[in-house]
């Protein structure tokens, strides 16, 4: 009985033994898993984050390619670039009037009013298409044609409303 009993007893200890480990093993297991949890949050945060600074810097480059595009100006200057494509496309201008300017915070808006003598549709065509891919920027927003006012040299009559958008710093 001496021998059974301590055979016994030792299969209890051995037993509670086993059960306080696997209870401070899985005390162990879900402490770590909590910590796990908490940095795959982090990790999913910092990449939102990345994210973001990736976009930011996105946004950054594209503001200082306008600010590039879309230099500072004087009316005069865009009169000049005007005339000098109108030239190189064998337009002539009977007239060019500046509208004013609308202004934000950021932008300011320069409008003109041109009355061109073409003659013909290609040269017409040229320069609308030089004036929109030149170097400063230039937007045609009104553009008529009268097809009844040729002169004697056969020449077409067009009216153009453009403008011009310039950042300011």
């Amino acid at each position: 009985m001496n021998l059974t009993g301590l055979i016994n007893k030792n299969r209890v200890i051995s037993l509670g033994l086993i059960i306080l480990f696997l209870v401070a093993a899985y005390n162990i297991y879900r402490s770590q898993a909590a910590k796990l949890d908490s940095l795959k949050t982090r990790i999913r945060e910092e990449k939102n984050k990345n994210e973001i600074l990736s976009n930011i810097s996105y946004l950054s480059e594209s503001i200082d390619s306008y600010r590039k595009l879309l230099i500072m100006k004087e009316p005069s200057t865009v009169m000049s670039d005007i005339n000098t494509l109108a030239r190189d496309c064998d337009l002539k201008i009977n007239s060019i009037k500046p509208l004013g300017e609308s202004s934000s915070a950021e932008f300011v808006k320069y409008n003109f009013e041109l009355s061109i003598l073409s003659p013909n549709y290609d040269n017409l065509a040229k320069f609308v298409n030089r004036l929109e891919t030149y170097q400063n920027f230039y937007a045609v927003d009104a553009f008529s044609i009268d097809s009844t006012a040729y002169n004697k040299d056969r020449e077409l009559k067009v009216n153009l409303r453009l403008s011009t958008t310039v950042m300011l710093d």
